[in-house]
């Protein structure tokens, strides 16, 4: 049976007169081809709570999705490493604010165009489409939304032994939104406001997440879902 893994690296940075990026890029581990990254998973917590350590996610009702992109390419890989590229077409242009080599994680979800809440039953549809005609087609009438939380790596550089502050400073920098990508909105200190909003809008409920936490394989206690 395999063990929650503790994060013992909750130290917030010291930046030097470095930039950010030249920062990541000088400590980040340099690795020639993307591969699977082992995803980062959440402990169960009975409630919300607030802390100034932490902030607070809205939980999607969707499909956990890595996005490799090399060279304008793009490969996408669900929580288990299965390619599920072809599926989703309309993730295939990411909009970046200037060329890069990009991993990201995120959830990809379905959202009811009445409501405006994500549907599962219509997603499970989308992922299980079979043919290239179909799938381009629902592109229009079933498209699909990708709420990007965090970046993993960069350029090359592994970024996965930064706080997630700094994570999160890069990936608010370098991609945009528009109708296919989504930065995930987040929260800080008050888990209950948000715990309650959330309720409100009929979510199953919300993440939190410490802000310098580092992005480890596995079961981590320094990210936390709460659970409607």
């Amino acid at each position: 049976m395999r063990h929650p893994k503790k994060d013992y690296s909750l130290i917030p940075p010291v930046f030097t007169e470095e930039s950010m990026y030249g920062f990541m890029l000088r400590w980040g581990i340099r690795e020639e081809e993307a591969m699977f990254i082992q995803p980062m998973l959440m402990m169960e917590r009975e409630g919300p709570f607030a802390d100034d350590q932490y902030w607070f996610e809205p939980m999607v009702d969707g499909q956990r999705l890595q996005l490799h992109m090399t060279a304008g390419k793009v490969v996408l890989l669900t929580r288990h490493g299965n390619d599920a590229t072809a599926q989703y077409p309309e993730l295939h242009n990411v909009p970046l604010s200037w060329p890069a080599d990009v991993v990201l994680d995120g959830e990809a979800a379905c959202l009811d165009p009445e409501t405006g809440r994500a549907d599962f039953a219509r997603l499970q549809q989308r992922f299980r489409m079979k043919g290239a005609p179909r799938i381009r087609e629902a592109r229009k009438t079933i498209p699909i939304v990708y709420f990007v939380f965090d970046i993993l790596m960069y350029n090359g550089a592994d970024l996965r032994g930064l706080p997630l502050v700094s994570r999160r400073k890069l990936l608010e920098s370098v991609l945009e939104d528009n109708h296919y990508y989504i930065k995930m909105k987040h929260w800080e200190r008050d888990g209950h406001a948000v715990y309650e909003a959330a309720g409100r809008l009929g979510l199953k409920g919300i993440a939190g997440k410490h802000k310098y936490s580092r992005y480890v394989e596995g079961r981590s206690d320094s990210w936390l879902r709460i659970s409607l």
